[in-house]
């Protein structure tokens, strides 16, 4: 007599919620086009490169000038209106669990330029995080933790934490207007790479503890079924 043991490969599920078509945990890697962002301009796509990126993979690049008010200059769009990342972003990220939000930079100024990105609920609610100052010609992450605090943000608009983050339709990220005085009204060359919403330690732990019970099922049930 002779046990047989079986491997059942363990696969981590993502979380697909019916509130738009948001996905936890999501990587926008642009590995085989600009998945449908655009620049500034929402009628300009963003031009896509296969190598150049993060560890030499695709990005997606726009050019950028720097403002000296308002809001800065918004330099790539992921919209839900053109299904940027299979709307991947798009839905409810509080009950979706999400606790951050990231995305790399890269830009061709002379000196450091300062970034933040745009979450647009709309209706002029909007979550603008802080300024990020993002060195010359290297990729930089912009790391968002998702909580109600100055940390993370500066301003929702016209909403609150909650009414933007339970209906987030488009992921901006812009050029901030908070920059040296000798960028202002200047146009650079920008990159963007790798944006990401991540699952907080709880969602995740759940969503390894599911698909262990069903690798066990699985296994449970081929030991059931196989002779001894």
């Amino acid at each position: 007599m002779f046990t047989r043991f079986v491997f059942v490969p363990v696969v981590l599920f993502c979380t697909v919620l019916p509130s738009g078509a948001l996905i936890v945990p999501f990587t926008e890697d642009f590995t085989s086009g600009n998945a449908g962002w655009s620049t500034g301009n929402t009628n300009v796509a963003a031009v896509w490169s296969a190598t150049g990126g993060v560890a030499d993979a695709g990005y997606v690049a726009s050019t950028g000038t720097v403002l000296a008010s308002g809001f800065g200059a918004i330099v790539f769009r992921g919209n839900a209106s053109a299904d940027a990342s299979g709307d991947a972003f798009v839905g409810d990220w509080l009950t979706g669990g999400v606790s951050a939000f990231s995305a790399f930079v890269r830009h061709d100024a002379p000196t450091s330029l300062n970034f933040y990105a745009r979450l647009d609920a709309g209706a002029g609610r909007a979550g603008s995080t802080v300024d990020f100052s993002v060195p010359s010609g290297t990729w930089f992450q912009l790391n968002v933790p998702l909580v109600d605090s100055p940390s993370s943000f500066q301003s929702f608009g016209a909403g609150s934490f909650n009414t933007v983050f339970s209906g987030i339709q488009n992921v901006q990220i812009a050029i901030s207007t908070n920059q040296a005085p000798a960028v202002v009204g200047q146009t650079y060359n920008i990159g963007l790479d790798r944006v990401a919403i991540v699952p907080e330690p709880g969602t995740m732990s759940l969503l390894v503890l599911t698909a262990c019970l069903a690798a066990f099922g699985a296994w449970r049930k081929l030991r059931a079924a196989s002779p001894n």
